[in-house]
């Protein structure tokens, strides 16, 4: 049976995602930018129409294809995954990878605004969107749990240990 928190977090992460830039794409125009924290963090209006990163691998097909199968995959695990944290992980990763998915079936490119740069040092990241954001998140959310459950792990078999040798 689905589990409830993957299903909520890829439908909030889906909406979200899809708003934002539905807002995005209409009160800024290509190419401008609205600041949004000095020079630090802007939205800009910016379209991708290759890969992770703006890397190009393939014709267009091949995008929507390896994001299809990614969701799938994802549904599959999310579906089997032990509890709600990685449910709700699954599921924000699901919900990042269907808005981009939509993005790229309806315009053909990804729409990306998040413009994030620290001119002080030098650096300035990729512009992109609340979906990447959740999938980024969703992974975040499952290396947490590997931790803690090794955390966990190791120190359920340290007490073992001890009541052992007592």
């Amino acid at each position: 049976m689905l589990r409830r928190p993957f299903v909520w977090a890829a439908i909030a992460a889906l909406f979200l995602d899809q708003m934002s830039k539905l807002l995005v794409y209409g009160l800024i125009e290509r190419g401008e930018s609205v600041r949004i924290v000095g020079d630090i963090l802007r939205f800009s209006h910016s379209e991708n129409p290759h890969g992770v990163f703006g890397l190009p691998f393939g014709p267009p097909v091949v995008y929507v294809v390896v994001q299809s199968l990614v969701a799938a995959l994802v549904v599959g695990l999310g579906i089997r995954a032990k509890g709600s944290w990685l449910a709700c992980a699954f599921g924000m990763i699901l919900g990042g990878a269907l808005g981009n998915l939509a993005d790229r079936i309806r315009l053909g490119r990804v729409i990306d605004f998040i413009d994030f740069e620290l001119r002080a040092v030098g650096f300035r990241w990729y512009t992109f969107n609340l979906a990447d954001t959740f999938v980024v998140i969703g992974i975040l959310m499952m290396l947490g749990h590997e931790i803690y459950s090794q955390v966990r792990h190791r120190r359920q078999r340290h007490l073992k240990l001890k009541e052992e040798i007592w």
